[in-house]
């Protein structure tokens, strides 16, 4: 019977075959810089495809990753550095909506080029459209003029994105690998719904069918599979084949098919993790086999990620009186490649 890792490697070379729906075949090397980047490139894929050490994480959609969550990334550089076999996988969570106030997708906030926060404002906060999803709207379309050289570079690539989902990976897969927060060649970006599209559409290869009932079972017992409706919200699904994404511990549990090793999360995922096993376990059942649940890596308690690299006096006063975080893009403008040379985890 093949195993989970098989079913890695087929949707490594699924992705393979999309990734003219993820990023703009523009002609020019933009298309070949973005894949590299997001780790859709040949030889990121392959090696993705027969890692021995899958870690995942999953941010929201947003040009913000703010403090503490910059964490997150830069405790799995940490065990990459420990591990060179471990490989970063980062399923991004394209079906988070406009009004998330925790990562803020509405807005773009980036230091220009003298050092002074400046706001893109990327989507209106109207009340009205406060559950319209990232990945419903456009990507982004313009360079702001006074970026500097790294914020310049990723909005020019997030203009490839298919969508604002996409664009927003984009900004941030660029200003994680220039603040050493990502290893090229063993990080790869996907989008969650692009998860769920692949078991819920692809019929695994010969002789996977029992992994195949394993994913129907999942998707099909999921209490919360949504669609993306024509208003660019979601809505409850009508039919397993119509999901955009499932319930939150669905969607984990799902990775167990691509053969993870670990999730990386904090206190609020070790409260629910026991919802992830149960949908692992009631799957097994259902198709009769048995596939390992990923381990819950735990985030170290009591980090002070800010202390080494904290913002300058003058941005600390501008972030209050804006009430906004330091974000690792602004940590990276005032202190260049940080991650490459501070480990906060020793």
């Amino acid at each position: 019977m093949p195993t989970p890792l098989t079913v890695r490697q087929e949707f490594a070379s699924w992705l393979r075959s999309k990734r003219d729906e993820i990023i703009a075949d523009s002609g020019d090397e933009d298309f070949q810089e973005s894949l590299e980047i997001l780790g859709l490139d040949d030889r990121s894929l392959a090696r993705f495809a027969t890692a021995e050490n899958v870690l995942v994480s999953l941010p929201h959609a947003s040009p913000n990753v703010f403090f503490p969550r910059v964490g997150v990334s830069w405790y799995v550089r940490h065990l990459q550095q420990a591990d060179d076999s471990a490989f970063h996988l980062r399923v991004v969570l394209t079906h988070v909506n406009f009004s998330d106030l925790g990562w803020r997708p509405y807005a773009w906030w980036y230091l220009d080029t003298e050092g002074a926060l400046r706001r893109e404002t990327l989507f209106t906060r109207n009340k009205k459209a406060k559950h319209v999803v990232v990945a419903s709207q456009g990507p982004l379309q313009s360079v702001p003029n006074s970026a500097g050289n790294v914020d310049r570079k990723a909005a020019r690539l997030a203009k490839s994105g298919i969508n604002r989902a996409i664009s927003y990976m984009l900004l941030m897969a660029t200003v994680e690998e220039s603040a050493g927060l990502s290893v090229s060649g063993s990080t790869l970006y996907v989008p969650l719904n692009l998860v769920v599209e692949f078991f819920r559409d692809r019929r695994l290869g010969p002789g996977s069918d029992s992994h195949q009932r394993w994913a129907d079972a999942l998707l099909e017992s999921s209490p919360q599979a949504r669609s993306l409706s024509p208003s660019g919200e979601l809505a409850a699904s009508e039919a397993p084949g119509t999901a955009f994404v499932l319930d939150n511990s669905s969607n984990i549990a799902l990775l167990s098919l691509l053969s993870c090793t670990g999730i990386v999360g904090g206190a609020k995922m070790a409260g629910y993790w026991h919802e992830v096993g149960d949908r692992v376990t009631a799957a097994d059942r259902a198709a009769a086999i048995a596939v390992a649940l990923p381990s819950l890596v735990r985030l170290p308690d009591g980090i002070d990620y800010l202390r080494p690299v904290p913002p300058s006096p003058r941005l600390a006063r501008e972030l209050e009186a804006a009430g906004i975080g330091y974000s690792q893009g602004m940590a990276l403008a005032e202190h260049g490649r940080f991650a490459e040379r501070i480990d906060p985890f020793n």
